[in-house]
């Protein structure tokens, strides 16, 4: 089939993808944060004169729209774009002769019988039930694939209203480094589309916000199951966050100090006693420095030889923490 290319001028063609980008991810962009994302391949189609008319195929926008929402972390960095047909893709993954591959000739035309039949919301138990109850356990997964291979193909498809999430805001990209908000209906202390985007942009964590960074330490420790307390952000004496194994109300004194610096230099001695000596007004076992830096050499050895009991998050431990966050992905703690 032969498509054919769509004429239109590159200044509206900048305005579209940016509302449906908005409206597929939920974070807003300036033309500026696209600019600095965009693929090389996207390049003659995004920069230029707003009045010149360019063509381009729908194939192509397609593209453009999968690359932009993998690299803002809203899909999986390896998910195909809407151009590329879903089932093809899951053959692909089983291989020609697998047990899932025979079975997908039979599951697929329940799935589009399931679809022609479904409203606009769908609970999809009924097409799962079906595929489990013919077919056992392999066309329950071969079910639950289709699924979630069509619902990664609708919500990338420039075509459609569809998306994953019924967003009731757009965050906007810019908030991530300049705004000291932390107020969020998809979190508790970090809105979870920075989280997404800092997956796939980790570098971006130098130039956040610090106020955002304490978010970001939160947002985990409460993920993890603990009760945290963050702190005033100016003004709050020094610790950035507490955080308890058990009710605050009920445990006495917190598990853990946490002292958040979101620096470019190394972390020098004077922090790390600072931190023990609120850790011993506090009664409080354990301390931790998160940083996008790293101890000084004389701050690990003030630890060594004082036995402080003060551990460091650096980078390395942070961009895991991040993928913690942005999946459904079992527990991790301080990068062990």
């Amino acid at each position: 089939m032969i498509s054919l290319a769509i004429s239109i001028n590159r200044g509206k063609l900048i305005v579209t993808t940016s509302e449906i980008i908005g409206y597929k991810a939920g974070l807003g962009l300036t033309r500026e944060e696209f600019a600095d994302i965009m693929p090389k391949e996207h390049h003659r189609i995004w920069f230029g004169s707003d009045e010149d008319g360019i063509r381009i195929y729908p194939e192509e926008y397609e593209e453009l729209i999968s690359d932009l929402l993998n690299l803002l972390g809203n899909t999986e960095s390896d998910s195909p774009s809407s151009s590329i047909i879903f089932t093809a893709v899951l053959r692909h993954k089983y291989g020609i002769n697998s047990i899932e591959a025979e079975l997908m000739s039979d599951i697929v035309p329940l799935f589009y019988n399931f679809l022609e039949k479904a409203d606009k919301i769908f609970d999809p138990t009924p097409f799962i039930n079906e595929a489990r109850i013919k077919y056992g356990i392999i066309g329950e997964k071969v079910a639950i694939d289709l699924l979630k291979g069509f619902n990664n193909h609708m919500h990338k498809s420039p075509w459609t209203t569809y998306r994953e999430m019924n967003w009731v805001d757009t965050a906007q990209l810019k908030d991530l480094f300049i705004s000291e908000r932390l107020e969020t209906h998809y979190g508790t202390f970090l809105d979870q589309r920075y989280i997404d985007y800092l997956s796939v942009n980790f570098d971006k964590i130098n130039n956040m916000n610090w106020r955002k960074f304490e978010g970001l330490t939160a947002e985990f420790f409460e993920r993890q199951g603990y009760f945290v307390e963050i702190g005033a952000g100016r003004g709050d004496g020094g610790i950035d966050i507490r955080v308890w194994q058990e009710d605050p109300s009920l445990a006495g004194p917190p598990t853990i100090l946490i002292q958040c610096k979101r620096y470019k230099k190394t972390i020098e001695q004077v922090i790390v006693k600072a931190l023990y000596a609120d850790m011993v007004s506090e009664n409080v076992p354990h301390g931790l420095i998160v940083t996008t830096s790293s101890l000084s050499p004389s701050a690990k050895e003030v630890c060594n030889a004082r036995s402080y009991p003060i551990q460091e998050v650096n980078k390395t431990t942070l961009r895991k923490w991040i993928e913690v966050m942005r999946k459904p992905h079992s527990g991790i703690f301080l990068g062990k």
